[in-house]
């Protein structure tokens, strides 16, 4: 800014991080380019939309997927069986809630209930805003016009949501595991002995193994209550589980499928890439005031939004009136010890009060890990880190928050030595000793009761062990982490306490009361194993968990430091990092990197705005689920063949009596179909068997791979056919091929199908048989 006879004259001049090269520094500047280029950008994240298939055009009104990451993710769990659960690992930005919302929009069509368990009250306020925008377009909504449960609504909406529940006229709730597990516990139980609740939906579930290990038993206690759903659901109606995050680890893939599933009833679809979005820098400075006078030039510089993390309370604090008093106003605090209205009024801050009002009152947000679950706030363009997270998962989490509208941003990671030796002590999660485990569980054991006369006791939570003298919820909460830690090593299952029959008529409210104090304060555990209570059998089992716990902590914070060194790509710690072994085979992540130390350092990279240093290709997981249930209608006439070819010969026939026929097989279960001209058939075909979900396999992807469901496709082109179709009449997988009889045979094209092969049937006939 300079003075000048007529005025202030001001000038922008560009600013990064100094970097440790000429090279690096031009790659740097670049870089930033990209970012103040915003939507303009070369580097803007651009997805391959696809064809929707009928039932997400049914349920949303969208005419595209936005990845095929999500088209596979929708499909599989629109496909999943009752009693089934599927794990969805699918980037920011892919649309993970759309993913669920068109299932559950869809089964509730017929009188139905799906529960999304969300972390935090600012993201069901969210996603109910979104749902609520969806259904206004349809013509729909809840009783109430509320889908979001928690404590701060009014009492008696929250009874008008309860008696909805049950009823199966609610179609969607968000809450939070609190929420679930108590005020919601007795609607949800009578919801699920009815067949009414469809989908049971953990957002962000990467959390699970976190908070199931420390002194948040809710999370345990979510997977007692999906138990008892599926104990108590009329047989072919059980709830179907989804769990969804943006990054897993191949521990929180075990966690999941030990808590809410089984190895034979999950699926995994594993979409997982790196964000496109943020370039990664990191300084590391010699002592606290000089990283502090750095960090507060940074956050003036960069390009706004800004989040602003560290790792203590009063640090975050700190940094608030530092900022404040060099004159940046507009800066608002989130941190554990932030009440709910302090959250909001800043995101609300942050982000603008709503779609109406998008007047914003912050620029910069300070925060501790405890800001971010739940805010969706899509423009911010820098995260700096002023500590160094204790595990890289935290990290690229926090990184998570920039660029979630797919434009550039950057993570800047601004550090001392004392910082690293901090994140080694928080990395030390505190896990009961072997000892101090099987104490608590002979003194809890012993003071069981029997439940109902078979193989599981009722467990006191607050039971003290003797000599303690903790505050009731301390030693409650040790309670829970050692039955935690006995349930993630196998000896235990643990389970909804069965509800206490009162011998005076209940309301709702006096119902959800008795149930929060009976789950407050008891919980029901089966053994897993006879051996559970000899001692040395418990401590080999206690020994592997605590060790398998601690190899994990020391697993992260290794790929921190990794990060730190800036030797090796920040992409390729973290693709390593998020890699799942499974079915013998390994889950692997996408890595994509737009700059960070290692690879700017280098002489080649991208100085033009259109490179990667590296860009994986979009992931395209395979349809983890066929039909709900064996489906093959005209077998009878199918023969011994797996195929079967059904023919027309006039324009009649194919304009009336061929979708005519889909229809009738897709009322039969034939849900899945495909082939060009199909379009028009497969729309009709939806109308018709709703709230059942049809699949168009518009582009061969689900003929081309090794989808062993049935399959209806049909071939308008009577020339010729598609390859992947041609290799699929050589496997078993039931197929029925819809074709004019003059269809060539694909191995003889001299020869019509129906003159080579005898298993083939009419249109007409096909429709008498259906």
């Amino acid at each position: 800014m300079l003075t000048t006879s007529t005025g202030l004259k001001i000038k922008a001049v560009p600013w990064h991080p100094e970097e440790l090269s000429t090279h690096a520094n031009a790659a740097a500047s670049a870089d930033f380019r990209q970012v103040y280029l915003g939507p303009d950008s070369e580097q803007r994240r651009r997805l391959d939309h696809l064809q929707a298939d009928p039932f997400w055009i049914a349920a949303l009104g969208y005419a595209e997927y936005l990845s095929a990451g999500q088209r596979q993710a929708a499909r599989s769990v629109a496909l999943a069986p009752p009693g089934s659960t599927t794990i969805v690992c699918l980037p920011t930005g892919h649309g993970k809630t759309e993913v669920v919302l068109a299932p559950a929009l869809l089964a509730s069509r017929s009188r139905g209930v799906s529960v999304v368990v969300v972390p935090t009250v600012i993201l069901a306020l969210d996603m109910e805003r979104r749902l609520q925008a969806i259904m206004s377009r349809q013509g729909r909504n809840a009783p109430t016009n509320s889908f979001a449960y928690f404590h701060a609504l009014p009492e008696t909406v929250k009874a008008a949501m309860r008696t909805d529940i049950k009823t199966g006229r609610q179609v969607v709730v968000f809450t939070s595991p609190e929420g679930l597990v108590s005020g919601l516990n007795s609607a949800l139980a009578e919801a699920a002995e009815a067949g009414l609740l469809k989908y049971f939906v953990i957002d962000e579930a990467h959390l699970v193994e976190q908070w199931g290990t420390e002194f948040r038993p809710e999370f345990q206690s979510m997977a007692a209550q999906r138990r008892g759903w599926l104990d108590n659901a009329p047989a072919g109606r059980q709830v179907r589980t989804v769990a969804m995050s943006a990054t897993l680890t191949a521990s929180q893939v075990d966690a999941l499928q030990s808590r809410f599933g089984t190895p034979a009833t999950t699926a995994v679809v594993w979409a997982a890439a790196l964000r496109h979005e943020p370039s990664f820098y990191h300084t590391l400075f010699g002592d606290d005031g000089e990283r502090d006078r750095a960090v507060l030039e940074a956050v003036t510089l960069l390009p706004r939004p800004v989040a602003l993390y560290t790792t203590r309370v009063a640090d975050a604090r700190g940094w608030v009136s530092r900022l404040q008093a060099a004159g940046l106003r507009r800066v608002g605090l989130v941190t554990g010890q932030s009440s709910q209205d302090e959250r909001m009024d800043v995101v609300h801050g942050w982000r603008g009060a709503s779609d109406v009002d998008a007047t914003t009152r912050l620029d910069i947000v300070v925060g501790t890990s405890a800001f971010g679950l739940g805010v969706d706030m899509p423009e911010v363009r820098s995260v700096v880190h002023a500590c160094v997270p204790e595990t890289v998962d935290r990290y690229y989490q926090e990184v998570g928050r920039g660029g979630r509208d797919g434009n550039p941003s950057l993570a800047y990671l601004m550090t001392t030595s004392a910082d690293a030796d901090m994140a080694d002590g928080m990395n030390r999660v505190v896990v009961l000793s072997v000892e101090r485990a099987w104490e608590r569980w002979q003194r809890m054991f012993h003071a069981a009761k029997p439940e109902g006369g078979g193989p599981r006791i009722v467990v006191d939570l607050s039971h003290r062990p003797r000599g303690v003298d903790e505050d009731s919820e301390r030693n409650r909460g040790w309670n829970v982490r050692a039955l935690t830690l006995m349930a993630g090593a196998g000896l235990i299952q643990l389970h909804r306490p069965e509800p206490i029959a009162s011998p005076v008529a209940e309301t709702d409210e006096t119902r959800a009361g008795a149930d929060t104090r009976n789950y407050n304060n008891e919980i029901t555990v089966e053994m897993s194993d006879a051996r559970t209570n000899d001692r040395s059998y418990f401590q080999q089992k206690i020994t592997a968990a605590r060790r398998r716990i601690y190899g994990d902590q020391q697993a992260a914070l290794s790929r921190m430091r990794a990060a730190l060194q800036g030797d090796r790509c920040v992409g390729e710690i973290l693709g390593d990092y998020y890699c799942v072994p499974r079915n013998g085979g390994v889950m692997r992540t996408a890595v994509n990197c737009r700059g960070c130390p290692a690879c700017r350092a280098t002489d080649a990279g991208p100085l033009s705005g259109a490179d990667f240093y590296r860009r994986g290709a979009e992931p395209r997981p395979a349809l983890m689920w066929s039909a709900s249930r064996p489906v093959d209608p005209l077998a009878r006439v199918r023969g011994g063949s797996p195929w079967l070819s059904i023919w027309w010969s006039t324009q009649q026939e194919r304009e009336y009596q061929v979708p005519e026929l889909i229809e009738q097989l897709a009322r039969r279960g034939m849900l899945v179909m495909g082939g060009a001209g199909m379009a028009a058939a497969a729309a009709r075909a939806q109308r018709a068997v709703l709230p059942e979900a049809v699949i168009l396999d518009s582009d061969d992807s689900i003929a081309a791979s090794s989808y062993i469901g049935p399959l209806l496709w049909l071939l308008d082109t009577p020339s010729s056919m598609p390859p992947p179709i041609a290799q699929r009449l050589l496997g078993p997988e039931v197929t029925y091929l819809l074709h004019h009889r003059s269809l060539p045979a694909p191995d003889r094209p001299e020869v019509a199908l129906v003159e080579h092969y005898g298993h083939h049937i009419s249109v007409d006939t096909a429709l008498g048989a259906v």
